[in-house]
């Protein structure tokens, strides 16, 4: 049977190997933070009912310099003044029982703050050269394990006598701990081993400097995959290196389901293994068939971004009309085959209903003809829109002959992240084509068949304009299937230029606290509509039901309604009776509330995401400015009035992306700004801001040309030989 990394959860017995590099920093001094994670993560283990065998390596190291410590002080003053002094204590065993003593208390302090017990045991070569030996420690272990007690096992380098690895009756191998970790999974009938070292894995290759290391994910013995591998120089201090590693891996497999080579220095890696990540180098004895928790087949983060960062760059060769073309022909179909999309979605949506999903993302999730119909018009939209790439936008020369010109460029690739919204995919898809930017996408698991046809229908758009050996279609765009999958990316801020999640508040805020990689989008969409007392009844009437009850399960639906006090009460009777007549349930604010008889709210910060609305009374146009900016998110905010100055005050005064007067809120949306579509609203103060079409895709390079009287270096113009123009030139329409 083939090992998938998910088969790694269900595994109960652990043994876990820290070597040198990992205990100690360069300098012998204790590396106390990840030792305080690690120890974290293995009561975690525990917790989960695991089982857990810890084999440390360290006590040479920080022996070394608590015996180097101690010979500075016994030093006389005359050899620190000659600068006649040790560097090193060249005596491993003294420096592993200086040592030890330390490495020990420390997991003691470390544990019992956990309220866990650890316990020591020092092996030699000798207590695997006898069956009872071997015996009373396989006793001592599965004693100290039913007790939820933490074996620490290190080789005892005081009394070692070994001077060449010695082999037991089957031939199993002990020269160091890597190998100790092996033996004692053996003796144990350890489920699962995992060496955590100073390298993410294997490696195929050794990284250079400021080059990404290339890692192999599955080691298999004898395959052509490990005939690959790049080995480094050894550990600084420890008696192992990564063969040691390689060998004692390949040894326990004999034993053990499976062994994770993996790096020790990223806190999480434990977690992250026994989740089933991609993390490190897996070693196994089969194929590894790597599947998410769904059963879809894994993709790995480096192979998905590098993908979409070359297709990128291919597409940017495609001229404007065949960018357009395939926007066009995704537009055609998925009209043609709209039949077809609509029982994907029937499929899912039949899923969702047993799975009781939310009404609100249910209406997201549900299409329908006239959905798709806007789909298709906006891609066409956005296919007859002007080019946007090699627009430039400023043209100046910066002395006789040289000539500066800022263009457009698109932003490299894209991830980004929707719930329940199968209709954000052709949006989506469309505006990254023409804007020359390379696709990630990850929908939301409720959606996964329509998603899945919407994606298969693009790639047969690609395919009709373009041929695998000019663009990778597959590449330039991807769509995922799980969650780790999404881990894995936002850590890759090399390969991955923007992440765009379009969701709730819990997705936007996961997003931004788990990358580096830039994050455009809004985190909430409680949006308002003030109705001020001299806006017209049946204008206010209208637009309030309209804003609440279009889509209100839209991020740019009305969540709180804010009425003036100065509003007749006929007017305010006659709105709240419309809203109530189309199935509104009315919630009020400590005002109105109290003024208009309604259920409280428990805050005035509410998205309902459904037919729930909030309604609060306010004194004044400032008043209703200072309610919007302390409740509102940023989104779209609007007034409804005749006076022209307190409409001129209120888009003024309010912090959003769009402040309207006498319009929906509903009109926050790409499609009908005439952008064709949108990857989001943004409620972002940097880059772009509002509904993000195809000018929120792009950014900009410089071009410096040279033509005439030359040469242009810099010093002629510092030294005064040459003198700077700065002036404005005519814009040209494109590069």
């Amino acid at each position: 049977m083939s090992l998938s990394r998910q088969h790694l959860r269900n595994m109960r017995r652990i043994l876990i190997k820290v070597g040198t590099t990992v205990v100690v920093h360069s300098d012998g001094s204790i590396a106390l933070g990840r030792l305080g994670h690690l120890v974290e993560q293995i009561v975690h283990l525990l917790q989960e009912g695991k089982e857990v065998i810890l084999v440390t390596s360290g006590a040479v190291g920080i022996g070394n310099l608590k015996l180097y410590q101690n010979s500075l002080l016994s030093t006389p003053l005359r050899a620190h003044v000659t600068g006649n002094t040790l560097n090193k204590i060249n005596h491993p065993r003294a420096c592993a029982a200086a040592g030890q003593s330390g490495l020990m208390g420390l997991y003691e302090m470390l544990f019992l703050h956990k309220q866990v017990s650890c316990s020591q045991i020092l092996l030699t070569d000798q207590d695997f050269l006898s069956q009872e030996k071997k015996e009373n420690l396989r006793s001592t272990i599965s004693t100290l394990l039913s007790l939820g007690i933490v074996p620490v096992l290190n080789e005892n380098d005081v009394i070692s006598t070994r001077k060449t690895p010695i082999r037991d009756e089957n031939n199993a191998i002990f020269w160091d701990n890597d190998s100790l970790a092996a033996l004692v999974s053996k003796e144990l009938s350890v489920d699962l081993m995992i060496l955590l070292s100073d390298v993410e894995g294997l490696y195929k290759k050794m990284p250079g400097e400021n080059q990404r290391p290339e890692i192999i994910h599955t080691y298999v013995p004898g395959s052509e995959e490990s005939s690959k591998i790049a080995i480094g120089t050894k550990s600084r201090v420890g008696r192992g290196g990564m063969q040691a590693k390689i060998d004692a891996a390949v040894g326990a497999l004999q034993y053990v389901k499976a062994v994770v080579v993996a790096s020790g220095y990223n806190l999480d890696t434990i977690k992250r293994v026994l989740k089933g990540e991609l993390v490190g180098t897996l070693f196994t004895k089969t194929a590894v068939v790597q599947i998410d928790e769904e059963g879809n087949h894994y993709k790995s983060a480096i192979e998905v971004g590098s993908r979409a960062k070359a297709a990128s760059r291919s597409l940017l060769k495609l001229s404007s009309e065949t960018r357009k073309a395939i926007v066009h022909s995704y537009a055609d179909i998925l009209e043609k085959s709209r039949e077809e999309i609509m029982r994907a979605n029937i499929r899912d949506l039949d899923a969702a209903a047993v799975t009781n999903l939310a009404e609100s993302l249910l209406g997201r999730l549900k299409l329908t003809t006239e959905k798709l119909t806007v789909l298709a018009n906006g891609l066409r939209q956005i296919a007859d829109a002007p080019e946007p790439l090699g627009r430039v936008q400023l043209r100046r020369e910066i002395a006789n002959g040289l000539v500066l010109e800022k263009v457009t460029v698109g932003l490299g690739v894209l991830l980004i992240i929707f719930e329940s919204r199968p209709d954000a995919l052709p949006q989506i898809a469309g505006l990254a084509i023409r804007s020359g930017n390379g696709l990630i996408l990850k929908g939301g698991k409720e959606a996964f068949h329509t998603n899945r046809l919407l994606h298969a229908l693009l790639l047969q758009a690609i395919s009709l304009h373009t041929t695998p050996a000019i663009l990778d279609g597959e590449g330039l765009v991807s769509l995922l299937n799980s969650r780790e999958e999404v881990e894995d990316l936002l850590r890759e801020d090399d390969l991955v230029d923007l992440v765009i999640p379009r969701g709730g508040a819990s997705l936007v805020q996961y997003v931004k606290e788990h990358t580096k990689i830039p994050v455009l989008g809004h985190s909430e969409g409680i949006c308002h509509l003030f109705v001020h007392r001299s806006a017209k009844k049946d204008v206010a009437t209208a637009l309030a039901v309209d804003a609440k009850t279009d889509y209100p399960s839209a991020c740019n639906a009305c969540e709180t309604l804010l009425l003036d006090e100065g509003l007749p009460v006929e007017t305010i009777e006659t709105i709240l009776s419309a809203l109530r007549a189309v199935g509104v349930k009315l919630v009020g604010g400590p005002r109105a509330s109290k003024d208009l008889g309604l259920e409280q709210v428990q805050t005035l910060k509410t998205e309902h995401g459904d037919l729930t609305l909030s309604v609060e009374i306010v004194r004044s146009v400032e008043e209703a400015i200072d309610h919007v900016n302390r409740y509102g998110s940023s989104h779209t905010d609007s007034i409804v009035c005749e006076d022209q100055e307190a409409a001129r005050k209120f888009v003024e005064g309010v912090d959003s992306a769009c402040a309207f007067v006498n319009a929906s809120t509903r009109f926050a949306d790409g499609y009908r700004f005439g952008l064709g579509a949108e990857v989001g609203v943004s409620t972002s103060r940097i880059h772009a801001r509002g509904p993000v079409g195809i000018d929120g895709l792009l950014s900009s390079k410089w071009i410096l040309r040279g033509t005439e009287d030359g040469p242009h270096a810099v010093s002629l113009y510092s030294s005064g030989k040459k003198k700077f123009s700065h002036r404005d030139l005519p814009i040209r329409s494109s590069l």
